[in-house]
């Protein structure tokens, strides 16, 4: 075995011998000083050593083809890490690495330099902020509404437009909101390639365990569209939620129908005054057993969607993946209801609780506050309460009973 083949020289001339871990660990530098070591199995490969004990390496080298007629560039020099984190084993692999890449005309700190790009690109919270920004605010309803009214509360802030309804912030989109809160601060500098499928199975049965079986599911899908949009664009391989089963975790088909008595008692605890529902959840709901639309397409109601003349309401192409418009007739008792709704100088949405400037919100204390007045009005009548059921079950329920009888007119009361 060779031994050191030159001493140690002090200052910024380098001396050259066989390193050894222990010869690395133990190497320290004069008061003042820097010195450094050059390798003599790796010789471009070099250990700097200050005073205070600091110990890193780095590379020497030319690229072939660089130079102006000449076979290789300049000399570079390129530093590879820290001592211990980069142990000499792995620093002689590293500057062979280089050295390679060298030879085949390729800059190895070009090259390191477009890979930590890349890495920052491909990490769990920069591709989450992508797929917010050309997904979910460019492709869902909430996110194009979100991102029309910030660009319009901007446009006030310039004075290029009238300030219209509150200045505040919209609150986050559902996926942006519950990817954020949850998966976010797990994964944030994780490339998105590395998360395996048992960390992803991990955080939905913390999340079940904690917060319960509907915001795991909400996340399992919000985290399957993003993991999909992502491998489309050649950030990983294929999603790590792909083909998941957790049956748990899974939207069941609902088949619930309710009866013309049902209906009866939800249109009534929905009705106006100190026994009914008030404004907005309570005509939204009249509206939605009326027209048996989704609750999304009532809710979002827009003064400029509503054809007086035709007594019909259409919805933007836009607002639809399949980009065609959604039309829908109003009956006689749907339309004096639209009609009655209140004119909002801050904006145009029908049902809203902020002057017209968004749509209404806070569905599930309506819903909660509208089962106990259907209740209330049942036990003064001897009836149980109504059992399990959705807004969209209205949607069904209305189809059905269109289809296996004539139309209601839900604003007159039935005669026992």
């Amino acid at each position: 075995m060779a031994t050191a083949a030159e001493t140690v020289k002090v200052g910024h001339q380098s001396a050259r011998e066989r390193l050894t871990d222990k010869r690395v660990e133990k190497v320290s530098a004069p008061s003042g000083k820097r010195i450094e070591i050059g390798d003599t199995i790796v010789r471009e490969l070099k250990m700097r050593v200050s005073d205070k004990g600091a110990k890193s390496w780095s590379l020497l080298y030319r690229v072939a083809g660089a130079g102006d007629g000449e076979t290789r560039g300049a000399m570079k020099r390129m530093t590879l890490g820290a001592y211990p984190l980069l142990g000499l084993e792995k620093a002689r692999d590293k500057a062979r690495e280089a050295l390679d890449a060298a030879d085949r005309g390729i800059d190895p700190a070009a090259q390191r330099d477009d890979e930590l790009v890349q890495r920052k690109v491909r990490t769990f919270a920069a591709v989450f902020e992508r797929f917010v920004d050309l997904h979910v605010k460019q492709n869902t309803k909430e996110g194009r509404f979100a991102k029309e009214r910030a660009a319009a509360l901007v446009a006030a802030q310039e004075g290029k437009a009238k300030p219209k309804g509150p200045t505040s912030k919209l609150g986050r989109v559902a996926a942006e909101r519950i990817i954020a809160d949850h998966a976010l601060p797990l994964w944030r500098d994780r490339l998105v390639e590395t998360i395996t499928r048992a960390e992803v199975h991990d955080l939905l049965d913390d999340l079940v365990t904690d917060k319960g079986e509907a915001l795991a599911r909400e996340l399992r899908k919000h985290l399957t569209k993003m993991f999909n949009w992502a491998a489309d664009r050649g950030h990983l391989i294929a999603s790590p939620l792909a083909g998941m089963r957790r049956p748990e975790l899974a939207y069941v088909a609902r088949e619930r129908v309710l009866s013309m008595d049902e209906l009866r008692r939800i249109w009534d605890a929905a009705g106006s005054g100190d026994a009914g529902l008030s404004y907005p959840f309570g005509p939204m709901y009249r509206l939605l057993i009326l027209t048996g639309q989704r609750r999304s397409e009532v809710a979002e109601l827009e003064r400029g969607w509503v054809d007086a003349q035709h007594r019909a309401i259409e919805i933007s192409a836009s607002r639809y993946k399949t980009k065609r418009p959604h039309v829908f007739p109003l009956s006689a008792p749907a339309w004096a209801l639209v009609d009655a709704l209140p004119h909002w100088n801050g904006g145009d949405c029908m049902f809203t609780t902020t002057g017209g400037v968004r749509p209404v919100s806070g569905f599930s204390k309506a819903k909660a506050r509208l089962d106990e007045l259907v209740t209330e009005a049942g036990a003064k009548q001897g009836l149980p309460p109504l059992a399990e059921w959705t807004v969209h079950d209205i949607r069904r329920s209305v189809a059905t009973h269109r289809r296996s009888g004539p139309r209601r007119n839900w604003s007159r009361r039935r005669r026992r």
